[in-house]
Order: structure tokens, then sequence, then C-alpha cells
């Protein structure tokens, strides 16, 4: 990852990491393209120990990348495996950009570098390539006079979000997504009646109602007979119980199978696949 501040690269950060398990075979074409081996990563800390110092590093802002959709893919999927939060990051790709602008044959990374006359980089390298794609945009916004990611991105504009999606909306029981039955049947989720109580911190409580539903889940909005999982953005926190919660409890008490997790567990259960 490369920082941009005022038109300028003013930081360059890169890390190695072990593969989480499953994810970890070094297909020879791979290695031959990006020069990285098993073994140079056998001690490295994996996807959750590298999470937290890329957060801290992009902080508020923007994503560029050559192909964005493909880091896009990465950072999502790593975050599902693991369990941890999907980041709403805003993303803008220079290779849409690249092909508003230039007229070329194609648009690879070093076919634009070198079209822009931009300084020569070690390919396939992760820093060099987020540095190559920063430069980019940061040459095509001056051949534009763009001073901002909004004005070299103009169409990318984020479409209006449903009142729904607010903090604190309740979804009319219309509202709310069916149960995917064609979701793994051996996943956590699948099968499970689930009620959301309160607003989660890694996503808007549609976002999770709608992962749910995708995983085989029925979404119900009060703990009733028919809940068997109450999913808490205060469990472990306040302290304060939601009349949800409490309502959860006496279910259980008088013999229901239902069971309140924490939005962290959530996560967890909402990981596999």
């Amino acid at each position: 990852m490369t920082k941009v501040r005022a038109g300028v690269v003013v930081e360059q950060v890169s890390w190695l990491m072990k593969p989480l398990p499953g994810f970890d075979d070094f297909h020879p074409v791979n290695v031959g393209i990006h020069g990285i081996t098993a073994a140079q990563v056998r001690n490295m800390p994996d996807w959750r120990g590298i999470h937290g110092p890329m957060l801290d590093f992009i902080g508020a802002d923007a994503l560029v990348g050559h192909n964005v959709s493909f880091e896009k893919s990465v950072i999502s999927k790593a975050n599902e495996a693991c369990g941890l939060p999907a980041p709403a990051f805003d993303f803008h790709c220079t290779l849409n950009l690249a092909r508003q602008h230039l007229v070329l044959d194609h648009y690879t990374l070093s076919d634009v570098v070198g079209a822009l006359a931009l300084p020569a980089f070690n390919h396939h390298d992760a820093g060099d390539d987020a540095r190559a794609s920063a430069l980019i945009a940061i040459e095509l916004a001056r051949r534009n006079g763009a001073s901002s990611l909004g004005a070299l991105w103009p169409g990318e504009s984020r479409p209006r979000v449903p009142a729904y999606y607010s903090p604190g909306y309740t979804r009319k029981v219309s509202e709310l997504p069916k149960a995917n039955p064609d979701a793994n049947p051996y996943g956590p989720l699948f099968g499970q009646t689930i009620v959301f109580s309160g607003d989660l911190a890694a996503m808007p409580r549609a976002d999770a109602q709608d992962a749910a539903a995708a995983k085989g889940a029925v979404i119900a909005n009060g703990a009733t007979k028919k809940v068997t999982l109450v999913v808490s953005a205060d469990a472990g926190g306040s302290g304060r119980q939601s009349a949800k919660v409490r309502r959860a409890h006496e279910l259980a008490a008088a013999g229901q199978d239902i069971k309140v997790i924490s939005e962290l567990q959530f996560l967890r259960l909402l990981a596999f696949k």
C-alpha cells in the first residue's frame, strides 16, 4: 500500500503473510510471477495479524488500485474466512480510469505506466504495484485538472441508501429477506430462525439480515417461539438487556431451544461456507 497526500506519494508499506489453512497452495506458476515461496512466509502472521496494521494504515482513506475488484475480493474473502467484519471502504479503479482517458492496445499496469511515461517499477512486487497504481491516478488527475477522487471518478457517487439500512430502522415483515434454499445445508446458520437485537458495529442490521438469509436462515423481527438465535449487539457490552434478549432468556428457561449470541459469534458463523 502507498499513501497519497496532495498528489504526492508520502509513504509505502508492504507485508508478507502466511496463507490461511485451505488457501495455502503455492502453485509454481504463481510463484514464478510474484516470487514468494511457502518457506518465505512460514513464520509470518496470517491475515488476522495483518488486518489491524492494514486498517491503521488506511485510516479513513479511500482505496485505489489497478483492477481493484481483485483487491476488493481478496479483502472481502479473507475477512469472511477469518470471521472478521467486512470494512466499508470506497474503492476506485485506475484500470477503468485508464480506459476512459487513454487509447491503448492493452491496459495492464505496465502498459499504462509506459503510456504515461511514469517511472519503471518491479511489476508483481506488491509495494511497487501499489505505488504504480497511485502514480497513474495522480498523473491522470493532473492531466484532467482533477483535485479530488470525486472529480477523477465523477460517475461513482454512491446510490441512495434505502431507509431500512439506517441505524435503528426495523424492516417490515414484507421487507425481510427470504431464506436461501440453495445454501449449504450443513452450514451453522442454515435452518435457523434469527432475530437481531440492536445495531451491529460491523454492518447495518439489514445487511446482517441479508447475509444470514443468504446462508439459509429465516429472519424474524421478534423473539417468538419459532426463533432459535438472537444476535445481540450488546452481548457482553453494556450489561443492559433488550426486550428481545430478555424474552429469549424467558423462552430458554421454559425449555425452548433458543440461544443469545454476540455480534462476533454471529460473524464467525457467517464466515462458514
